[in-house]
């Protein structure tokens, strides 16, 4: 194996051992980006528009079939996440 070659493989394996710790904070815990805090009129707007949207789809059925929205169906589902990481 040539020089050039082991310094490549040597920098790969560096940088993978260094992207470990990438997500931690100096306490060891995983650093989590801020969520925005929507003011409350916006929220208001966003809501009733998603009411227009009409309900989200259950999991497995075909949107056309349904009368659902798969757009109302992610913002649910973001929703939920979001709820989830607050709650960590």
């Amino acid at each position: 194996m040539n020089v050039r070659r082991l310094m490549l493989l040597l920098a790969i394996a560096a940088m993978g051992l260094l992207s470990a710790c990438a997500g931690a904070t100096s306490s060891g815990s995983l650093a989590r980006p801020a969520l925005v805090d929507y003011p409350l009129a916006f929220q208001v707007r966003a809501a009733e528009e998603l009411k227009r949207l009409g309900p989200g789809c259950p999991l497995h059925v075909q949107e056309e079939e349904a009368g659902c929205s798969a757009i109302a169906t992610m913002i649910e589902d973001y929703g939920e996440l979001r709820a989830r990481v607050r709650a960590d």
